[in-house]
């Protein structure tokens, strides 16, 4: 779940008059960001985009209203609460067994790669770190966990 405010930032929203009581930290951030940003020689706020718009819809989200900013900083909250979701009903551990599939098209042929990994890490994020990967990993949100069918 995403953390509340800092009691900081509370105070300097207080002191700017910004009412950020129900947003998490990073929105907060956010928020605080667009109030000072001139004044510390940032861009000044704009609308959030088309495409955060659009795809914070298809998570359920209305950030029409919202800066770019803080539309992010609310795109992140969500991203992270399915994944922390996702690990907690998969219930992954390191040495569980997860599958990744991918579609794709090819010359107006559709494909899938199916590719199966070994979770050898979980970071404080939450994205899952695979054995052997060269680096891969991936969040929870885009695995499956393969359960060997003997129970083992």
């Amino acid at each position: 779940m995403a953390e509340s405010p800092t009691e900081f930032q509370v105070e300097v929203a207080a002191a700017l008059g910004i009412n950020i009581t129900m947003d998490s930290r990073s929105v907060a951030a956010a928020r605080l960001r667009d109030a000072v940003a001139e004044a510390i020689g940032e861009r000044a706020p704009v609308p959030a985009t088309t495409k955060q718009v659009d795809f914070a819809q298809t998570l359920g989200l209305d950030v029409t209203a919202d800066t770019l900013r803080v539309a992010s900083a609310r795109i992140a909250d969500a991203l992270d609460r399915r994944n922390r979701e996702a690990l907690i009903a998969l219930n992954l551990q390191p040495g569980d067994r997860v599958r990744i599939r991918k579609t794709f098209e090819v010359e107006g042929r559709q494909h899938e790669s199916v590719d199966d990994f070994i979770v050898s890490t979980i970071d404080r994020t939450g994205r899952l770190h695979f054995k052997g990967g060269n680096g891969a990993g991936a969040w929870a949100t885009e695995v499956e966990k393969v359960v060997d069918p003997a129970g083992s």
